[in-house]
């Protein structure tokens, strides 16, 4: 089996682990968008919260890319089969 082959099987499984790492990114910076507004720190906590929906983003294009691969790997088991 080369490596080209072992990519294509694990590919959407990378993808959904960056998501998840980035989706736990987000979270963190969320959490520290608040804790920077309640300490009163407006632009601090306003940037924060902008990286933060950017990873977010980030986040939810590599759960749709991982989908995308895992339904393009079905759909070539499906044409091998017939």
């Amino acid at each position: 089996m080369t490596a080209r082959v072992r990519y294509a099987k694990i590919r959407e499984f990378i993808y959904l682990g960056l998501g998840v790492a980035l989706l736990i990114v987000a979270y963190q910076f969320f959490t520290m968008a608040i804790t920077y507004m309640s300490r009163a720190l407006v632009a601090t906590s306003a940037m924060s919260a902008l990286i933060g929906f950017t990873f977010m983003v980030a986040s939810l294009q590599l759960f749709k890319l991982s989908a995308l691969a895992w339904s393009v790997e079905e759909l070539r088991k499906e044409e091998g089969k017939s």
